[in-house]
């Protein structure tokens, strides 16, 4: 059954239609300006309308451009913040790992080592001493560290061991009220034994004769004469000499050289 209305040359018609109109629009626009002022004008009509519509966008595309930006910038302040704090930790390091050889230097120069058997040790840190007037050390018994072993360091004398084990050994300070030690005015004959009086206090000497001259600020060293002791090495100064109206004696206060808090290394005289 044949269609009431054909619609194929109706079709055919508006497409011919199209193309003469095209081709017209194409030969204007070739030899005339007509269509590039409408095209101009549209523009100068839709420029507004397409930067209104655009705003949006571009707020938005400025927004993540800037958090992104910023995030980028934290984590590079973070990184660097982590590299310099690196650095400072590695600067600290050697800065503490040179002072540590310049007192390693300073004991290893004494000059009496030559002539004895000498052992270089480290403090062991304890967090909860049970003597103040103690520390311990981290060579014993297979280092050939015995009780009565000479402790010292590039300060002054330290102290003594009183108790060894296989790796470690216990040391009685020269502050300890144990300890006593014969000592002389350095330049001077005059000699006498200090004990000591507790690391919170000055070492002291009882019963000195008046005849004996003691001047405040005198530098004291050993005496060698218990032939243990290396003989000249420095122990502290006179810092008071009181008068004892009873006894009738002179007492002496003197103040080591060795400051027990800065101790690390010492060094280890061993017995023949």
């Amino acid at each position: 059954m044949k269609l009431i209305f054909n619609k194929k040359p109706i079709l055919k018609s508006k497409t011919i239609i199209f193309i003469i109109i095209s081709t017209i629009i194409i030969i204007i626009d070739m030899y005339s300006n007509f269509f590039i002022k409408i095209r101009y004008n549209i523009n100068n009509i839709m420029s507004p309308i397409y930067f209104f519509l655009n705003k949006p966008f571009s707020i938005y595309e400025n927004i993540s451009i800037f958090f992104l930006k910023n995030n980028i910038v934290q984590k590079n302040n973070k990184y660097l913040f982590n590299k310099i704090l690196q650095q400072n930790v590695q600067l600290c390091n050697l800065e503490e790992i040179k002072q540590e050889n310049n007192k390693l230097k300073k004991i290893l120069k004494l000059p009496f080592l030559k002539d004895k058997t000498n052992i270089l040790a480290k403090i062991i840190p304890i967090i909860f001493p049970r003597c103040k007037n103690e520390i311990f050390i981290d060579k014993g018994l297979k280092d050939h560290v015995s009780p009565g072993t000479i402790v010292l360091n590039e300060q002054g004398i330290v102290g003594q061991i009183i108790s060894s084990k296989k790796k470690s050994s216990q040391v009685l300070l020269i502050c300890n009220k144990n300890f006593s030690l014969p000592v002389q005015i350095k330049n001077s004959n005059i000699t006498f034994i200090i004990n000591g009086n507790g690391c919170i206090k000055s070492l002291k000497s009882e019963y000195l004769s008046t005849d004996i001259i003691i001047k405040k600020g005198d530098v004291l060293v050993t005496s060698g004469l218990d032939e243990q002791y290396p003989q000249g090495y420095p122990v502290g100064t006179v810092d008071n000499v009181m008068f004892d109206k009873e006894k009738n004696f002179n007492i002496v206060y003197v103040k080591p050289f060795l400051q027990i808090e800065q101790i690390k290394y010492v060094l280890l005289l061993i017995n023949s």
